[in-house]
């Protein structure tokens, strides 16, 4: 759930309503990423698309989406080890596609060809060529964005991509794709559990399932009865398992608002004074996981990652929504937290840290969440919380939202919506205070549209 690339493009007029009417013609096709039905997720399957993709191939311009992969699935931090590994192959001299979601603005942004958001024009064009095929009429929103980015990658000629699962991973659309060099998962925590399961073993085995015959497996640092299954599905498929936690030594070395400096060591070779312009201990776990990934898939061509590439690549990776500074007079940062997990990553950030000791977070969530299990985790008592609803179909009643952050011993106040709540939120912490906003992918764009100006869909009337 990374976007790493977005820039305000600039594009013609004709160009942009190609663009808004090409996502309102996606966005009718529905499916659970627009609903949050968890019905419409338990008819997924992946049979179709690979049909797609064979018949594409049999036409003689070859599969669309048979390239140099890495593939990666997890609870958290997946976004963020995407972006950081595609930066490095980009660095090595790979010319990639990049796919992610959701996006933080625009729709575009989840295909990235070369570190770039397809602009306006290129997003419209792939999508009616898609829309215009009868095979993908009853394909949802997201296996058309996914299938779309494979076009766009053919198109432009990329040899290697890196593909970060929509949900899951047995039945994610991402896990139709004809080979991968590299399976990357990230740690696991309960989330969507009415699909992938309601223990933590499950929600993984759904994960693990991307691990395939012929890739090496890489892990995160993840809870044990996570790492069992991994461990048991790579043994299954008789792919070689890489555990960062066993294979990686890792140093941080001074940590600010800006990022990180960090000392490395893989298998392959160690790393002195990497710059990581992300804040968070988990960063710094995503960042180790993203090397090795890159190191191994580069060793599946034969030939060894040059160092250079990865200083280069994790040096620019960038961000949008994950502890990002918006403000820093009367400090403002949001992040994209919406799990339990996430939550505790993000108090351990804000305690890496010499931040103002008053604190108020403006709270936007999604349906379906484990809002006790955030509230407990992400406040201390009394600290001040401004409970807003996100600009969506699928925001979490506020009220219910309240009431957990209440019984969590916070000190409660609502807003009717995010940009509400940032006012009122920024008036109680003043001029030597810190806001910190935070809930989800949702929240975090309704923030940057806000004080950072951004056009996103919704000012076209999308969403």
């Amino acid at each position: 759930m990374c976007d790493c690339r977005y820039t305000q493009a600039v594009t013609s007029d004709a160009d942009l309503r190609a663009y808004v009417d090409a996502v309102r013609r996606l966005l009718d096709h529905g499916g659970y990423e627009r609903t949050g039905n968890a019905a419409d997720a338990k008819k997924w399957d992946i049979d179709h698309i690979v049909r797609f993709l064979e018949a594409e191939g049999l036409e003689g311009r070859g599969r669309p989406d048979r390239r140099h992969t890495v593939h990666v699935a997890g609870s958290k931090g997946k976004g963020s080890t995407a972006t950081m590994v595609d930066a490095i192959l980009r660095s090595a001299g790979a010319h990639t596609l990049l796919e992610t979601s959701p996006d933080l603005h625009q729709a575009r942004e989840r295909i990235a060809i070369d570190g770039e958001a397809l602009d306006h024009a290129q997003f419209a064009a792939v999508a009616g060529r898609l829309l215009g095929d009868e095979a993908s009429a009853g394909w949802s929103y997201f296996e058309l964005l996914t299938v779309m980015g494979w076009l766009a990658a053919a198109e432009a000629g990329c040899d290697w991509q890196v593909l970060e699962c929509g949900l899951g991973g047995r039945l994610d659309t991402t896990n139709a794709v004809a080979e991968k060099a590299v399976a990357v998962v990230t740690p696991i925590d309960l989330e969507h559990t009415a699909i992938l399961g309601e223990t933590v073993a499950a929600v993984a085995a759904e994960k693990a399932a991307i691990i395939t015959a012929g890739c090496q497996a890489v892990v995160s640092p993840m809870r044990a009865s996570a790492l069992d299954v991994m461990r048991a599905r790579a043994e299954e498929v008789g792919a070689p398992l890489h555990v960062v936690e066993e294979q990686c030594a890792m140093r941080v070395a001074g940590q600010s608002l800006e990022g990180q400096r960090l000392d490395l060591k893989t298998p392959l070779r160690g790393y002195r004074g990497l710059q990581l312009p992300l804040a968070g201990p988990h960063q710094a776990q995503n960042a180790a996981t993203a090397v090795l990934a890159a190191e191994l898939a580069w060793a599946s061509t034969g030939e060894e990652l040059p160092e250079a590439a990865v200083k280069q690549g994790l040096a620019g990776v960038r961000c949008p929504g994950r502890f990002e500074v918006l403000k820093r007079s009367s400090l403002v940062v949001i992040d994209a937290m919406h799990t339990p997990l996430s939550a505790r990553r993000f108090r351990q950030t804000v305690a890496a840290l010499p931040l103002p000791p008053q604190r108020v977070y403006v709270v936007g969530l999604l349906g379906g969440k484990e809002t006790q299990g955030i509230a407990d985790t992400l406040v201390e008592p009394g600290e001040t919380v401004v409970v807003a609803p996100p600009a969506s179909r699928r925001a979490a009643d506020p009220a219910e939202v309240a009431a957990a952050f209440t019984a969590a011993g916070a000190s409660v106040q609502t807003a009717p919506g995010i940009a509400d709540a940032l006012e009122v939120a920024s008036a109680i912490a003043g001029d030597r205070g810190a806001v910190f906003a935070v809930g989800g992918i949702v929240t975090a764009a309704e923030a940057r549209e806000e004080l950072l100006t951004v056009t996103g869909d919704r000012a076209f009337g999308l969403r």
